[in-house]
């Protein structure tokens, strides 16, 4: 029996065995403690052989494999290529490698782990491997920023536009041509009206949006126009600008006073106006003003006798009106004192009519009213059947005045009354009615046919003071001049046409008359000229 001396574990402290091996020996130990023998391990010489036969084939195959790859595969085709790309634009290692034969298995690394691309110009390190085969190569990279914004003067003639100006930093691409295009083609900058506007481009095939914004910044020009008006004529004003021109001219302008609007009531000044066109752009124009001050009074027309039926209102403005002496119409401020008339009692009364321009000046006139009790419109009314009755198309005023003094002679008779009536309505209304009265209905009867006929007339009366009172009228036909008329029946009227004569046949009259009676000359036709307009001789 072949004994196996084996070693005590203690004498194998200096020795670094594996677990496998301390294990078989504590198994050995144990066994031979035990007096049990232990068997033999026999290697299999087969397994050996085999295994360096295996290890030595390898070893030649990755021998020869290494030597070929480094004779003929030590390098692998490829192509890199540089890039141009827009600010934003997601960019890979890959992208560096242009398509070919090899790229789809070829895997490309940033050098530097941590690189990241910036804006601008920038050498690009790569790693390329193919297998075990490793190439390193350098590229470069051009990031562009698209111009954020582009601005423009409405109206304004604006360069030509480029797609190269639509980028900021163009000059960084090194050389390296890239290709960039409108994807609309714009218009020219002066046709596109005032907003904002999207300009449509691409870069290498990747398409952005560029903002154009027109704008109108500039403010509208005017020219200043001086005005010299009369006192309290509103002015607007535009009144002070003309040949206003702005871009935007086709859109509404504003045009107002800047401060202060003029005191049209003032003296000369300077006015300032805002002229502000659409879109708020403004400026100043400063221009004279002159205010011209009335020199005359104003007047007041179209007043005249007032008849009113008692009780009824009284119509104090119908046709009236007032001017200044620049002719202005003043019409509203006119004021009209008509605190002494009673329109509820029969009588005369005093009415007063005034105005005050816009300078100061002033202007009074007075008119009588008569409050009656008969019916004004029957005596118009019958005054107008007996014109209507002697008065042709084809006469002349002197004619009418002849048919008028014969209607009157035919119709009114002479008789004493103690009643005098007040007024030429009332005159007229009992020459009608009664057809007979004192010379003072002959009067009123025959001035308002006159009146009515549209022929000049006016009342002429004795001078007061005399033994008796005596009225008549005074008229002017065709503008013949002004001649008495007087349809009251006299005595004698020997060589007289009472319905129109002169002064100096008035005269005569007169002393016929005095001869006959036996009293002084100046009892008739006599007057004061100067109350009356020249009468002829």
């Amino acid at each position: 029996m072949e004994i196996i001396s084996v070693e005590k574990p203690e004498m194998q402290q200096s020795k670094k065995l594996t677990q496998q091996q301390i294990f078989a020996q504590r198994h050995e130990w144990q066994q031979k403690r035990l007096n049990i023998p232990v068997k033999q391990k026999k290697r299999p010489v087969i397994g050996v052989i085999a295994a360096v036969f295996l290890i030595v084939v390898l070893s030649c195959a990755g021998f020869f494999g290494w030597y070929y790859w480094w004779t003929t595969q030590a390098t692998f085709d490829f192509n890199i290529q540089p890039l141009v790309i827009l600010e934003g634009h997601k960019i890979g290692p890959d992208d560096f490698l242009v398509p070919g034969e090899n790229s789809d298995r070829i895997s490309v690394v940033y050098r530097n782990p941590i690189f990241k691309p910036s804006i601008g110009y920038q050498d690009v390190h790569l790693t390329l491997t193919m297998g075990w085969r490793v190439v390193e190569t350098t590229t470069y990279l051009s990031i562009m920023t698209p111009v954020k914004q582009i601005r423009h003067e409405f109206a304004s003639i604006g360069p030509e536009l480029k797609p190269i100006d639509f980028l900021e930093n163009a000059s960084s691409s090194a050389g390296v041509p890239f290709d960039i295009h409108f994807v609309e083609e714009p218009k020219k900058l002066e046709d596109y009206p005032v907003g904002e506007h999207i300009i449509k481009l691409s870069l290498n095939g990747t398409q952005f949006e560029v903002q154009l914004t027109v704008e109108d910044t500039i403010p509208p020009e005017a020219e200043p126009v001086n005005l010299a008006i009369r006192i309290g004529r509103i002015v607007r004003p535009e009144e002070f600008i003309r040949n206003i021109s702005d871009a935007s001219d086709h859109l509404p302008m504003f045009i107002s006073y800047y401060d202060t609007e003029p005191d049209i009531f003032g003296h000369d000044q300077i006015i300032t106006i805002k002229v502000e066109d659409f879109y708020g752009n403004y400026s100043l124009v400063h221009a004279g003003l002159t205010v011209q001050h009335n020199k005359e009074p104003p007047v007041i027309e179209g007043t005249g006798t007032i008849l009113s039926y008692i009780g009824d209102p009284i119509l104090y403005m119908r046709g009236v009106t007032a001017r200044d002496d620049f002719g202005r119409d003043l019409t509203e401020v006119v004021v009209v004192d008509s605190s002494g008339v009673n329109r509820n009692e029969v009588g005369t009364y005093t009415v007063r009519y005034s105005v005050v321009d816009f300078t100061g000046l002033s202007f009074e006139v007075e008119e009588t009213v008569y409050v009656l009790d008969i019916d004004i419109d029957f005596v118009y009314a019958e005054v107008d059947k007996a014109l209507a009755s002697i008065i042709k198309d084809d006469m002349s005023q002197l004619e009418q005045v002849y048919a008028i003094f014969r209607w009157v002679r035919s119709n009114v008779s002479y008789a004493i009354t103690r009643d005098r009536p007040e007024t030429v309505y009332e005159g007229a209304y009992r020459a009608i009615r009664e057809r007979r009265g004192n010379c003072f209905i002959f009067y009123s009867i025959s001035e308002m046919m006159l009146t009515q006929a549209g022929i000049p007339n006016m009342m002429i009366e004795r001078i007061p003071g005399t033994i008796t009172a005596h009225r008549w009228n005074l008229v002017n036909p065709d503008e013949l001049g002004w001649h008495h008329y007087d349809s009251f029946p006299a005595r004698l009227n020997e060589g007289i046409l009472m319905a129109f004569f002169t002064d100096s046949q008035a005269e005569a009259f007169t002393e016929q008359i005095a001869n006959f009676v036996e009293r002084p000359a100046d009892d008739y036709y006599t007057y004061d000229p100067s109350r009356y307009p020249e009468i002829v001789q």
